[in-house]
């Protein structure tokens, strides 16, 4: 059961509409709504809320906004870069789901088909990367997320990714230690996170 239901919290309501708790919760729960005004009131507005959010689609902004928001963004990311001597910590693969047996090795492959999964790892962090390509497009999507050794908060690393030494992305990780780049073209990469004074690099990052 759960700790409070005396007094639940909008979480707990909005499991309770979505069907979400134990039978035993969901029975306590609807009997202290019917007896709560102020319960009733809070729930019709979770379910407005629910019904809007589950049938609205939001359009995608103008190319001039996505632009500016863009370049805003990488602003804020140049600014958290950290500066001065860095310490480089070379990440190691040890986890690569296309070098399963069944696989083959990745020449036999494709992102389009078969998501490639990586895991790198580091004395400061592991990563986590998925590279796929979506249906009906040619360019890959890479999604990461950062597991510091220490339990340290994954949020605000830096992440950068070059190509030939050129940048080709740079964002910084949401409070999970999650980051993602879309629509690059398959190739070779490096990969660079950053935070403090402190660096992990992933080179190659193969997208192919």
């Amino acid at each position: 059961m759960m700790a409070d239901l005396q007094n639940p919290t909008t979480d707990q309501l909005a499991d309770w509409l979505e069907g979400k708790l134990s039978p035993a919760d969901t029975a306590v729960l609807t009997q202290l709504v019917a007896a709560t005004p102020s319960l009733q009131e809070q729930v019709a507005w979770l379910q407005e809320f629910l019904h809007i959010s589950q049938t609205t689609t939001l359009a995608d902004p103008p190319a001039s906004v996505r632009q500016s928001a863009v370049a805003t963004f990488a602003a804020y990311a140049q600014d958290k870069r950290p500066s001065g001597r860095l310490r480089t910590l070379i990440a190691t693969l040890t986890a690569d789901n296309w070098q399963r047996p069944a696989l083959a090795g990745a020449r036999h492959a494709s992102l389009s088909r078969e998501p490639r999964q990586l895991i790198y790892s580091s004395d400061l962090a592991d990563i986590a990367l998925n590279a796929h390509i979506p249906t009906g497009s040619q360019r890959v999507d890479l999604d990461g997320q950062i597991f510091p050794l220490d339990d340290s908060d994954p949020a605000d690393f830096v992440i950068q990714l070059l190509q030939d030494g050129i940048e080709r992305g740079l964002l910084i990780s949401d409070d999970l230690g999650k980051f993602s780049l879309t629509g690059l073209p398959p190739g070779h990469y490096a990969l660079v996170l950053s935070r403090d004074q402190d660096e992990i690099e992933i080179d190659p990052l193969e997208l192919v």
